[in-house]
């Protein structure tokens, strides 16, 4: 024998029920914000008369995961961004208006299955990562196609590199092996007191910017090296850095009290290279002071047997031999101080221009040898005819 409750369930389940509720979407979210994680609550109401009216919500009630980024907003600074997935629970929505209508309420949440992005900003804030500890930025305006196509290669590889904390960065190993196989073109490279052709021309762009960011993150530099003569794409001087693998690279430790994320961006001729941590410090910086200028060299040309015969185009500078000293004054939270000296020498350099082959020589035609004509028969008026038509 059924029980009271088990018929009014019965009753309630079998009966049709058609009363106006308004079903709630409930959407929490997170983001990061001035250095602190916040939750945030959004809702949307729908208005609905049947279970028909709510199976048809689930089109409405589903948004697609987005993974967590950062953005500059105006009057708020960086702010790491994500959104959550929903899908609506369909029939646990039905039963839910229909408990709704049965005792006579007027709205009900909405039940949703929910999706965390990968990554996610609470994952950013478990492992420190809240605000933006240092940048750099450098300009390749000026390069060839393929030393940009280097640069974008290069960048990608470097972006979303974590450091975790106490943990040392190489720039090498970062990256991973500089060759064609891995994406990177022959371009021009400097080895040495020359420049020439070699594969990942303009990774050195990359390399320098990472290095811009490590500064004025205040972060110890354990290996950096100057390049061999001032490029334009490097100014200020002072604050470049080149690798050459793998005896040459760019190194240096995490000692923030989280870890740091490594995100790169690029803007017309601009490379971007961010680092996002726990901020512990301010950074301050002088120079350069430059001393023992020396004159550039005379212009040199490099055949390009890829460019048009007798065509020229000027792919490097002109540049004075100089020592340019710069040095970081970082303050930390805690009190402690720290001032860190950059010495660069650069050698003088002159302007190098690329230079097709040179066009193939005209051969003049050789005349043609004087055929002797036959003697002439006839008449004195005869032969003076003949002569005259020579």
């Amino acid at each position: 024998m059924l029980s009271i409750r088990a018929i009014i369930l019965t009753l309630f389940l079998s009966a049709p029920v058609w009363a106006q509720v308004n079903a709630v979407w409930v959407i929490k979210d997170f983001e990061i914000v001035g250095g602190k994680l916040q939750g945030y609550v959004g809702t949307k109401t729908f208005v609905v008369n049947s279970p028909e009216d709510v199976r048809a919500l689930a089109s409405k009630v589903q948004r697609q995961a987005k993974r967590a980024h950062w953005v500059y907003e105006k009057g708020r600074g960086w702010v790491a961004l994500q959104r959550r997935g929903y899908r609506m629970d369909v029939e646990a929505a039905v039963v839910a208006y229909r408990d709704a209508a049965f005792l006579g309420r007027t709205q009900f949440v909405i039940p949703v299955e929910v999706t965390e992005p990968e990554p996610s900003v609470l994952d950013w804030a478990r492992r420190g990562v809240l605000d933006l500890i240092g940048e750099g930025v450098s300009n390749f305006w000026g390069s060839s196609r393929a030393r940009v196509r280097n640069i974008y290669t290069g960048a990608a590889k470097l972006n979303g590199t974590w450091v975790p904390r106490g943990a040392t960065f190489s720039f090498n190993k970062a990256v991973g092996p500089i060759d064609e196989d891995h994406g990177f073109l022959e371009s021009l490279v400097i080895v040495g007191d020359a420049t020439e052709k070699g594969v990942g021309g303009g990774i050195c762009q990359v390399s320098t910017t990472t290095f811009r960011a490590a500064f004025f993150s205040g972060l110890p530099i354990v290996e950096r090296h100057p390049h061999s003569y001032q490029l334009h794409y490097y100014r200020p001087l002072g604050l470049d850095a080149t690798i050459y693998q793998p005896w040459r690279d760019l190194r240096f430790v995490n000692d923030t009290p989280g870890d740091v994320l490594v995100l790169t961006q690029i803007k017309g001729t601009r490379l971007y290279v961010r680092f996002f941590g726990t901020p512990d410090r301010e950074v301050t910086w002088s120079g350069p002071v430059i001393k023992d200028r020396k004159p550039p060299l005379p212009p040199r040309e490099i055949v390009d047997e890829t460019m048009d015969p007798g065509t020229r185009k000027k792919v490097d500078w002109a540049a004075a031999g100089l020592t340019a000293t710069i040095t970081r004054h970082v303050k930390y939270d805690d009190g402690r101080r720290l001032n860190d000296v950059f010495t660069s020498v650069y050698r003088p350099w002159g302007d190098v221009y690329l230079v097709g082959p040179k066009p193939l020589e005209e051969s003049e035609p050789e005349p043609n040898p004087e055929v002797p004509l036959p003697p002439l028969i006839g008449s004195s008026a005869t032969q003076a005819g003949a002569a005259a038509q020579q």
